[in-house]
Formats: structure tokens, C-alpha cells, sequence
């Protein structure tokens, strides 16, 4: 399969530093939607901390390979 081109550019993240892909997973329709918004309290805090580490490493990421792609 890999020989006709499937799987080209996937990222397993569990591979990659920090455990976060860079690659976009969701349609351009549905790229910047939020669906969970965590609250401050009890868990729901560590959530939405993790979430937003996650979302500050996948745009580094991005950047990161938007650097090189222009290299």
C-alpha cells in the first residue's frame, strides 16, 4: 500500500516529541472548531491545560515545517 502512495505525510503521534502531530486531521471546514470548552475547576483544569499545550506544540510544529518546506 505504501508503494501507491497511502499513508504519505501521516505522523503517528505517539512517535513525535511531545506526542502531538503536526498534521491537520480534520477537514478545512471543521479545522478551527472547539467542541469541549473545560471549565477551571477539578480536572476539567488539567484538561484544558493539556489541550492547550497540545495546541501550542501542533503550531510550532506547523511552523516549524512551513520553515523547511520554503528552504
Amino acid at each position: 500500500m505504501k508503494g501507491l502512495g497511502y499513508g504519505k505525510g501521516y505522523q503517528y503521534a505517539h512517535d513525535v516529541e511531545g506526542k502531538v502531530a503536526a498534521m491537520q486531521s480534520l477537514p478545512d471546514s471543521l479545522r478551527d472548531r472547539t467542541y469541549y470548552h473545560p471549565t477551571s475547576e477539578g480536572m476539567e483544569k488539567r484538561i484544558r491545560e493539556r489541550l492547550e499545550e497540545s495546541k501550542r506544540l501542533r503550531e510550532t510544529k506547523i511552523q516549524s515545517t512551513k520553515r523547511e518546506s520554503e528552504a
